[in-house]
């Protein structure tokens, strides 16, 4: 009998033993990855929280862009799918939140593939109302602050410049650690150029939480770090009135481009047409997207920076400083300039069939007269055209920040670089005038101006006044940099202003729309010619039609502004371009954006 009775014991003890080693392999081997999971992830979390970006403000402090938080609801799958049937889980998302859950989300929690997953962006006020009263049916749940970008009214009167938002790719958040998915990084404009400002770093906390996903204790916390304000030298009051007049005038595809030419502040900056700035950040539907995509009007593409032209007539300033100063000419030169120009058995022939007569350089601008400046340019030689054209900043990028497409500048080596083409007496006469192979930006003009207006100072342009730095608590501001000093003489560089003053107000000029401007100012016409056509006849294409140039600044005596005017296939500088520049200015005075003085 105790033998009986010692054998049962020491069987009953081999079941408990074996039971004991099977459920230690169940939850080694069967369970060990879900308990490891929760030893390691379950029980301390760290949550990021995203940093507010900062709010971008025009030069006079009006707002144009900022953050509103908006909420996401996140799931845990490892937790989701150890505590609801999926059938289960679907029945309490469309109730509380009027969820129907994603296929892919849906795999993702019952493979566990992915620590976190979003279940449903920018939830509703009633929304976030649901999750806190029925927390309690919500394992595995939890809300994350996410930042909304807002652009104002403003902002739509400059969206190439502002730009817009979104979120990182998981190559950007690996580079840097300041970012998580969910921080908005800038993408275009100066959102993009300045993001490292605007950014701000992420904030972080971490929480002793039980196996159900629910908040025990927080252990630490870093508060995230909010971002710079910027403030543009844009004033938005120039702006408005740039892109109304723009509107007004009819013309669908330019650009207008005013500055400050004693600092080279960008004072407005039109890419015309405009397009809905907010939709890049809450996205477009298809139809809308095609529409802006397909538009030959290139609504998305920024002409200011990114678009190139031949200039045409806007050019012979920058040509007649260097006739005059490598002594080709004196401002008292005076060259017979007739209808036409002959090289050999080519023609070059004037804008005026008539021709100009026998003028000097200052009646040359005053006409816009092609034919003295074929003769002026090939005495000059293509050599020295290209080292003055590149002495004021053409075919280099002052502030690479901004602009993002370089001038195309001709010369020998280019043409037979890129045409395997010798360089030939005609390319010099186009490139005296503007045309040929020569193509700038809008952006690019305003370097042909602001040297002229500023005393002969080449400068570094800027489209940030400043910033408010948070750490240091004080605004930084913008400090103007001089690139270089032309050292014009004086007598040149007063030649060619009073030239470009006779535009203007000479009996001969062609740009007679300013004189109704109430200060005095100087400019230069320009119509670049896109496609060879008979005299006298126009394209019935759009595409094919001559663009319309028109630089200028004022007050002549004392510039405080100076800039450009570009309509894309306008067809002509003096009838066109001149006079929307006019009615800019006009307005920009009557309005107190500059004062008369």
């Amino acid at each position: 009998m105790r033998f009986n009775r010692f054998n049962f014991l020491i069987f009953v003890a081999l079941i408990i033993y074996m039971i004991l080693i099977g459920r230690l392999f169940y939850l080694q081997i069967v369970k060990g990855e879900y308990y490891r999971e929760i030893s390691n992830r379950n029980y301390i979390k760290v949550f990021y929280s995203n940093p507010p970006r900062g709010k971008i403000y025009d030069r006079n402090g009006v707002l144009l862009a900022y953050d509103v938080p908006t909420f996401d609801l996140i799931a845990f799958p490892y937790i989701v799918r150890e505590n609801y049937k999926i059938q289960e889980l679907k029945s309490i998302l469309k109730q509380l939140f009027d969820i129907d859950l994603d296929p892919k989300n849906e795999e993702v929690i019952q493979k566990n593939l992915l620590p976190k997953i979003t279940i449903k962006k920018n939830l509703s006020q009633k929304d976030v109302e649901n999750f806190y009263n029925y927390n309690y049916l919500l394992k595995g749940f939890y809300l994350e602050v996410v930042p909304k970008r807002i652009y104002t009214p403003e902002a739509n009167y400059l969206p190439h410049i502002i730009g817009y938002v979104g979120f990182p790719t998981k190559e950007e958040v690996e580079k840097n650690p300041d970012i998580t998915l969910n921080t908005l990084v800038g993408k275009a404009g100066v959102e993009k150029i300045y993001d490292n400002l605007l950014r701000g770093k992420a904030g972080q906390k971490a929480v002793l939480v039980d196996a159900f996903g629910r908040q025990k204790r927080v252990l630490w916390e870093k508060d995230p770090e909010k971002g710079n304000d910027i403030y543009l030298s844009i004033d938005i009051r120039l702006q408005k009135i740039v892109y109304e007049e723009f509107k007004r005038s009819g013309h669908k595809s330019g650009a207008v481009v005013l500055v400050d030419p004693n600092s080279y502040q960008i004072l407005a900056a039109l890419s015309y047409p405009t397009y809905d700035l907010q939709k890049f950040y809450e996205g477009f539907k298809p139809e809308e997207w095609k529409a802006l995509t397909e538009d030959k009007y290139r609504p998305l593409l920024d002409k200011v920076f990114n678009g190139r032209y031949p200039p045409g007539s806007i050019y012979k300033p920058l040509v007649s400083i260097a006739a005059l100063e490598e002594g080709v000419i004196t401002p008292d030169t005076k060259i017979a300039s007739g209808p036409e120009f002959r090289i050999g058995n080519y023609r070059y022939r004037n804008w005026n069939k008539l021709g100009c007569g026998y003028i000097n350089v200052a009646q040359a601008l005053e006409m816009s007269c092609d034919t003295f400046y074929y003769q002026v340019g090939l005495k000059l030689g293509v050599d020295d055209i290209y080292k003055y054209t590149k002495l004021f900043g053409i075919g280099e990028k002052l502030n690479p920040d901004i602009e993002k497409k370089e001038a195309i500048v001709p010369n020998r080596e280019w043409k037979r670089k890129v045409l395997k083409q010798g360089w030939f007496f005609g390319d010099t006469v186009n490139l005296s005038i503007g045309q040929g192979y020569l193509s700038i930006t809008p952006f690019d003009a305003t370097k042909i101006v602001v040297p002229i207006a500023n005393g002969g100072k080449v400068l570094k342009p800027n489209i940030l006044s400043g910033y408010y730095d948070n750490k240091k608590q004080m605004f930084v501001k913008t400090i103007p940099e001089v690139v270089r000093n032309l050292k014009i003489k004086s007598w040149n560089l007063d030649t060619v202003k009073y030239g470009m003053y006779l535009v203007v107000y000479g009996p001969h000029g062609t740009a007679k729309a300013l004189r109704n401007v109430p200060v005095r100012n100087a400019g230069k016409t320009g119509t670049a010619q896109v496609y060879t056509y008979s005299r006298g006849k126009k394209h019935a294409k759009w595409e094919l039609r001559d663009h319309a140039w028109f630089i200028d600044f004022a007050p002549y005596d004392n510039p405080q502004v100076a800039g450009v005017v570009f309509i894309e296939h306008g067809e002509s500088g003096g009838s066109v371009a001149a006079p929307l520049m006019a009615s800019i200015l006009r307005r920009a005075y009557k309005e107190g954006v500059f004062e008369i003085k």
